[in-house]
């Protein structure tokens, strides 16, 4: 893909983000196209899309698969958009047949998607064509104007004394290497999280695709920050927390991943961590107004801690599922063949 099609395919999706959620700016094309030359050559990557007469993209989908690193070969996670002044004509329809044939060239069972609740139109399709609801999750932000800094200076202070053989560090930027089998133990905890009716494996990480990870934050210019809590005794990792910046959309901190391993539950450890973060955040980077975290509805536990930080649900989302053959008996029921892919 050339950088012109990247960038038409940027202005195409800043214009279908800006209906979705407006208070944010559009994406850089620059920075597009250098996410986009870091993905590693060995991914599978394949774009579909769809132009008005005067040669616009009004509609676009795809699918982006890691041969290597694949821990539901079964399903495949993609999505059908339309922009808001073509949909109703058949636009959807026609990029949902080739995303099916794309799935039965990758011979995946089961479709996966997401819904934004400020889209209502993406439910009505899922609805229409017999998706299942599966999950469903808000993105919640704390306002920075709205923090209790005596509280979060508070769940500081607290975390020594009910963490007594606990301690916290962390770094910015990349894992170091001397962290990295302990690091790559330590995430798997978000496995833990809720999954609700959502049918899928375990997710697996390797040293490899954590570095490239790394590469394609560099590239774009991703800041990111990170904490463990560790006990002391003997060394062991008990739950991590970070966050990431990007200086495309610098008044936005976006939380990445917050666990505690349920052995190491019960010592406030969560808020401890959060507290040290959303300090750093307000002290560090005095243009952030917010900070943003997806949490599935039923994560009790961590909703609860943000609910006391003053966290608000922001927008609403919902995956949904389908089967392959389920999908592409719907077309062929109104007529519709799949494609050559």
């Amino acid at each position: 893909m050339t950088d012109d099609e990247i960038g038409e395919i940027v202005a195409f999706n800043n214009i279908v983000a800006f209906e979705a959620v407006p208070e944010d700016p559009p994406t850089p094309t620059d920075q597009a196209i250098a996410s986009q030359r870091a993905v590693p050559e060995r991914y599978i990557r394949t774009t579909v899309l769809v132009r008005s007469a005067e040669g616009d993209i009004i509609g676009s989908t795809g699918l982006r698969i890691d041969p290597d690193n694949d821990d539901n070969p079964d399903v495949i996670s993609g999505s059908v958009i339309v922009r808001a002044d073509h949909r109703r004509n058949g636009v959807g329809t026609e990029l949902l047949r080739y995303f099916v044939a794309l799935c039965r060239r990758e011979e995946r069972d089961r479709i996966l998607g997401s819904t934004n609740g400020r889209l209502p139109s993406g439910e009505v399709f899922a609805q229409t064509l017999g998706m299942e609801a599966k999950q469903a999750m808000h993105v919640n932000h704390l306002v920075i104007a709205d923090v209790d800094r005596g509280l979060m200076d508070k769940w500081v202070s607290d975390g020594p004394q009910r963490a007594e053989d606990y301690e916290i560090f962390g770094w910015d930027g990349d894992v170091p290497e001397e962290h990295m089998v302990d690091f790559l133990d330590a995430v798997l905890v978000m496995n833990t999280a809720p999954r609700d009716d959502l049918e899928i494996n375990d997710f697996t990480l390797t040293a490899e695709e954590i570095r490239e990870g790394e590469k394609q934050m560099h590239a774009i210019g991703f800041e990111s920050w990170q904490l463990v809590a560790r006990r002391k005794s003997d060394g062991a990792w008990a739950g991590i927390h970070n966050v990431m910046w990007n200086p495309a959309e610098p008044d936005v901190v976006h939380v990445g991943a917050t666990g505690v391993r349920p052995e190491h539950r019960g010592h406030a450890l969560g808020k401890w961590l959060k507290a040290v973060m959303t300090l750093r955040v307000m002290d560090e980077r005095p243009n952030v107004t917010e900070i943003r975290t997806g949490n599935a509805d039923s994560n009790d536990a961590m909703l609860r801690i943000n609910k006391e930080m003053g966290y608000k649900p922001w927008i609403s989302a919902t995956t949904w599922e389908i089967a392959t053959d389920a999908a592409e008996d719907w077309l062929k029921n109104r007529g519709l063949e799949l494609p050559a892919v």
